[in-house]
């Protein structure tokens, strides 16, 4: 009869360990999801020692579009396409070099008028008569 108790014993604290570890698991990948601004509230509802339910997860579009925003990493991981975040992170890189073109352009046209205001500035102060009419 000890025997049956020492196996039931195991049995127990097996499973309870096996529940610890998914339960600290879970525990983690919720922190990880909550770090991102607006999931928490978006996380699915879970039992004590059960996983993270990642079709819960991929079927809430909001929760999914956050993780995915986030990071590839994490959505990898939760089954969701991390090429959205590759996609945004190409969007985000042409917004930057529309950016810089725009600065440079703007910065070549500040140039032309500024030497344009000075070559008005220079004929300004010439008398009348030496003043002449502008060819373009």
């Amino acid at each position: 009869m000890s025997a049956e108790f020492h196996s039931i014993d195991e049995a127990i604290t097996a499973s309870y360990q096996s529940a610890s570890q998914v339960e600290t698991m879970a525990r983690q990948l919720e922190a990880r999801i909550s770090k991102i601004d607006g999931a928490k509230r978006h996380l699915p509802q879970r039992n004590y020692g059960q996983p993270v339910d990642l079709g819960k997860i991929r079927s809430n579009l909001t929760l999914t579009s956050l993780i995915a925003q986030d990071s590839a990493e994490l959505a990898h991981y939760c089954g969701i396409d991390p090429a959205i975040r590759h996609r945004i992170d190409e969007q985000k890189e042409a917004k930057a070099m529309a950016a810089q073109s725009l600065q440079m352009r703007t910065e070549a046209l500040r140039a032309k008028n500024q030497a344009a205001a000075a070559e008005r500035q220079q004929r300004q102060n010439l008398a009348p008569w030496q003043r002449g009419y502008r060819s373009f």
